[in-house]
């Protein structure tokens, strides 16, 4: 048992959540899931609605946001709530055996409760077979009346959009249509900065009563810090600085001090953005080519204009079409962009007159 360093130590009330907070606010919570922020509010409200009418469903979310909870959360609100919840990575479930020859000692486990596989996205295209024969398989026992054999639930988690896969063709049109026709989002945490605190202090108890340690929760100054941090590993990265900061705090309360260090890391690309390999738009592709070219030779537009075949006052003229001057080097994103017109007729004019 751990005995503090400062038992009587004296320290403001934290600036988080107080103990009770859960127990004021059941709505915060669905099962061993919490959440205030909106984002997690809509989820809990679908999740409630549709639980217990649920026999397919794919859960999506980035890569710690919880989608294995949220899949456990459902099995325990629905109807095969007294079975078994099975969690198997889908990719390992249909490694082995011919498409129409599921591996049965799993699903005998499942039997009337939940299958859960997850990472449906790195399925390969034979393994996307061999799942839209199971799940004929399964529908064939279901016309039988044989649900007894089989699981009365089938959950998916993928860390992509599936239907942006089916849309780049890298995953089965049809498949996709089937799974995400029932589809539950977990939102990353850095858009539901509401629920950092929650959940800070909620790892900070849980840490206390598995470990024996006593603390309490987060100190005065200690939440910006976090709120500060992009946390590209979402919820299990904060579970992991959380239990690391406990760890090493001497007292009741986790200080800034007690942190890891939390480097800064941009956030992911919008789902609803396009790689810049897949742009269509031409003024920001010759921009793109352009910045490239100047990044090659450190901003050297003499060497530049030779290696891209046009004349120094061609390139100082796109340059300024641009309006991006001699920083031009600069992410393309952020480059305002020229009229096709204006280059059309300034790579004309240097054509014309090289």
């Amino acid at each position: 048992m751990y005995s503090p360093q400062f038992p009587n130590e004296s320290l403001p009330a934290p600036a988080a959540v107080a103990p009770h907070v859960l127990t004021d606010h059941p709505e915060w919570t669905l099962g061993a899931m919490v959440g205030r922020s909106p984002a997690m509010q809509r989820l809990f409200s679908q999740m409630r609605c549709t639980a217990r009418h649920l026999r397919m469903a794919t859960i999506e979310g980035e890569s710690g946001t919880g989608k294995a909870l949220a899949a456990q959360t459902l099995h325990d609100l629905g109807p095969a709530s007294a079975a078994s919840f099975i969690p198997c990575p889908a990719a390992q479930f249909f490694q082995n055996g011919p498409s129409l020859a599921p591996p049965f000692p799993l699903l005998r486990d499942a039997r009337d409760g939940t299958l859960f596989l997850s990472h449906v996205e790195e399925l390969s295209a034979e393994q996307q077979n061999r799942l839209v024969a199971f799940l004929q398989w399964l529908d064939q026992q279901q016309a039988r009346r044989a649900p007894d054999s089989i699981p009365r639930q089938l959950f998916f988690s993928s860390i992509q959009p599936l239907r942006r896969l089916a849309a780049s063709s890298s995953f089965r049109a049809d498949l996709c249509h089937r799974l995400t026709a029932i589809r539950f989002i977990v939102t990353p945490l850095r858009e539901r900065r509401d629920d950092l605190a929650l959940l800070a202090e909620l790892f900070a108890r849980r840490f206390s009563s598995t470990h024996g340690k006593p603390v309490r929760g987060l100190a005065p100054h200690t939440l910006p810090r976090l709120s500060a941090h992009s946390w590209p590993g979402n919820i299990r990265e904060l579970e992991s600085v959380i239990h690391s900061a406990a760890l090493d705090c001497e007292g009741q309360w986790i200080r800034p001090i007690d942190l890891p260090a939390l480097s800064p890391a941009p956030a992911p690309r919008p789902l609803n953005s396009l790689p810049a390999e897949d742009d269509p738009n031409l003024d920001r592709a010759i921009l793109r080519h352009i910045n490239l070219v100047l990044a090659r030779v450190d901003g050297n537009k003499l060497r530049a204009a030779k290696m891209l075949g046009i004349s120094r006052s061609t390139l100082y003229r796109l340059l300024d079409s641009a309006s991006v001057g001699s920083a031009s080097v600069s992410a393309p994103e952020s480059t305002p962009e020229p009229s096709i017109a204006n280059t059309e007729s300034i790579l004309t004019h240097s054509q014309t007159h090289s």
